[in-house]
This record gives structure tokens, sequence and C-alpha cells, in this order.
């Protein structure tokens, strides 16, 4: 069983594992695409390089514009 967050609802939903459509193994991170229960297939990522890429991207300040 899966507890995710389904991103068009927003509820926490419990799904059994036969749900997940696919696996997806990149350098950086895990893709599980999950059939949900509003009846779309959402894709879940995990992994500490996909965390540590985002928090970084997240974190990295604006580039300013020069003027015209």
């Amino acid at each position: 069983m899966l507890l995710i967050t389904c991103p068009e609802t927003g509820t926490d939903e419990l799904v059994p594992d036969r749900r997940i459509r696919s696996v997806v193994n990149h350098p950086t991170h895990i893709a599980l695409h999950v059939a949900c229960p509003c009846g779309a297939v959402h894709v879940y990522r995990t992994g500490r390089r996909w965390e540590a890429a985002r928090r970084a991207a997240a974190t990295r300040p604006a580039p300013r514009l020069a003027p015209a």
C-alpha cells in the first residue's frame, strides 16, 4: 500500500501496489507512475539527489535584469 497526496484534489489517498503503472529509474531519482482513485495517473519522484537538486534550484537567487 502507498499513501499518496493527489495533486488534483489535495487529499491523501491510500492506494494498493497494483495501482503502480510503471517505475522508471533515472540517475537522480526514481519516478513512480501511480493510478490515483481520482482517475488520473500521477508521477511521484523520490530520491536524495532529486531532493538536493530541487532544493538547490529553489534557493538559487534569481538573475538580475539589466535596464534596456
